[in-house]
């Protein structure tokens, strides 16, 4: 089922399948800022991750001795969640564990979606809760694609731009795609800022770096119109389209943690950037989408 809400600047839908975000439209210059699904290039429009991101090395990791198998992105992509509370300009969405999900991930939890609209931004919160007894380990990411060209210009015409110049770091896949180097290199920006789209970047998967200012804007000097992502809580920022295609989309993908290495199973309690909430209590993270027109 799909839900709206709406302020003077912005209107957004979100479906209850995977509490996933389905439009971010402008009412005032009526445009279609997220990627509307078609399966030709990617199927999703802006994937929920929780409780991991990416893929596991040979889908599976291990918990207290024992072997769980995972799919990608985690539990909250594949699951329905169900409206828990709206307003005219805030939704939040609930996910809660059953029987299937503890196959998978051996917690009791509740995992909400918050969307809020702001004047020109969309503000979305992640909200775990552990409903149990011990510590659980998580991690929290973003995956929403934006739609480029959105206004003038083409694809090659929009250029991703940091906020600040910093030492920004390129965290290296692995030959196989999709698995993590374990090797991090730096990454040269023009004038230190920019990264520009090409669809050819993407050959490899995604293009994930950290380091970053945690502030991007999606631009082209061919257009008044800009994306700002803001994402100060996530260490890790990842850009990705399908490889190898001319998909007129990238995704903005703020991770807390990163996919498995490969070649390694990953070991829950000691993997890597993993947020470990104590029990009955929660932990938050969220991420900012700024329209500017």
């Amino acid at each position: 089922m799909i839900y709206t809400i709406e302020n003077k600047f912005l209107k957004i839908a979100v479906d209850t399948s995977g509490a996933q975000l389905q439009s971010v439209y402008s009412k005032e210059s009526k445009t279609e800022y997220i990627w509307q699904g078609d399966p030709a290039y990617w199927s999703g429009r802006a994937y929920n991750l929780f409780p991991f991101i990416g893929r596991m090395y040979k889908s599976v990791y291990t918990y207290n001795g024992q072997l769980y198998h995972s799919r990608p992105h985690g539990l909250a992509r594949y699951n329905l969640f169900r409206l828990e509370d709206r307003s005219a300009t805030k939704l939040t969405m609930l996910f809660t564990d059953d029987e299937e999900t503890l196959e998978e991930y051996p917690f009791h939890f509740e995992f909400r979606v918050v969307f809020e609209l702001i004047e020109n931004a969309l503000k979305v919160r992640y909200i775990a809760t552990n409903l149990d007894d011990n510590t659980m380990i998580c991690g929290f990411g973003g995956h929403p694609g934006i739609n480029i060209p959105f206004g003038n210009g083409d694809f090659e015409d929009y250029y991703l731009e940091f906020s600040e110049k910093t030492n920004v770091q390129r965290q290296l896949l692995s030959d196989s795609d999709r698995f993590m180097a374990d090797k991090a290199v730096p990454y040269p920006l023009e004038d230190g800022l920019k990264l520009p789209l090409r669809h050819n970047l993407f050959d490899h998967d995604a293009i994930i770096l950290s380091n970053t200012s945690r502030v991007v804007n999606v631009k082209c000097d061919k257009e008044s119109k800009y994306v700002t992502l803001r994402y100060e809580d996530y260490k890790y920022i990842g850009f990705w389209h399908p490889g190898k295609t001319d998909a007129p989309f990238v995704c903005l993908e703020p991770w807390s943690a990163l996919p498995a290495t490969d070649g390694i199973i990953d070991v829950l309690e000691t993997k890597e950037n993993m947020t470990h909430i104590p029990a009955k209590q929660s932990a938050e993270m969220s991420y900012i989408l700024e329209i500017h027109e």
